[in-house]
């Protein structure tokens, strides 16, 4: 195992007890601030006591998971061999289950659907023989998938390029701060969030902003098939998830670390490289 497949592997670690340790404070604060232990979720309805205990209780089980798999990566790494090997993809493979069900429960489809498939290109790492080529060629495949369609579908929207959606954003994150939400940072303030929201050098920055986002996604789509250096590519991908985390620091997360941990894979066995001599 190189050091791009261990530190793969530790973002998946991170993005799967982030997620889980979301999903309990969520439980929690539902639990001590909304009567009857109740709560309305958009395209849920109505969330009772009960659901809320079984998604705490699979939140546990993604925790133990991740500390497990962290061992398994540990014990791995001190002593690789055939056994290491098999308890570290085992680990990975179990997760799968874990993740796929925690996808139901919380209906956050697109980051578990990332989190499940960096779990599933580390599970192929383990096979002997072949499984590291498998394994970069299975995350080129759906990390050109995920950035090249990201970049595409907001190239194509009038509303995202002219910087319209990061405005939106701007303003969502300022009401759900000042409403007392701490998963958005707290600026701008009310008292002026009319008047930045007025200004053209707003709106121009907005659209310089979309359009590099955009550019920048296209660009490690091709990074992800083979096209560009990967210290290029790998850094071009810490900056923009970096700065992803000014939007929604918290709730991002296990997004961006699922993301990278494809990335990072696949640049070792770009889907280009099997078609080239």
């Amino acid at each position: 195992m190189t050091t791009l497949h261990a530190a793969a592997a530790l973002l998946l670690v991170l993005a799967v007890s982030w997620k889980a340790a979301l999903s309990l404070a969520d439980c929690r604060t539902v639990v001590r601030r909304y009567p009857g232990g109740r709560a309305y979720r958009l395209g849920r309805g109505w969330t009772g006591p009960a659901e809320f205990v079984a998604q705490r209780r699979l939140a546990l089980y993604l925790l133990a998971g991740s500390a497990t798999l962290l061992t398994a990566l540990g014990f791995h790494r001190a002593a690789p061999g055939p056994a290491s090997t098999a308890v570290y993809g085992t680990c990975c493979v179990l997760m799968l289950p874990l993740i796929l069900v925690e996808r139901r429960r919380t209906g956050c489809r697109f980051t578990t659907i990332c989190v499940a498939e960096l779990a599933a290109a580390l599970g192929l790492l383990a096979l002997p023989g072949p499984g590291p080529v498998a394994a970069g060629l299975f995350a080129s495949f759906f990390a050109v998938q995920l950035y090249l369609v990201a970049g595409i579908r907001k190239l194509r929207s009038p509303h995202f390029i002219s910087g319209g959606v990061l405005i939106d954003n701007l303003a969502y994150n300022a009401v759900q701060a000042a409403a007392g939400n701490r998963d958005f940072p707290a600026w701008p303030r009310l008292n002026t969030l009319s008047a930045i929201l007025t200004r053209p050098a707003l709106h121009h920055l907005s659209r310089g902003a979309a359009i590099a986002t955009a550019a920048a996604e296209i660009t490690l789509g091709l990074a992800a098939l083979g096209l560009l250096p990967a210290p290029a590519a790998l850094t071009l991908a810490v900056l923009m998830h970096g700065a992803f985390l000014l939007l929604s620091p918290w709730r991002i997360v296990p997004f961006s670390a699922a993301s990278l941990g494809l990335l990072l894979l696949a640049t070792t066995h770009p889907l280009l490289a099997a078609f080239t001599p």
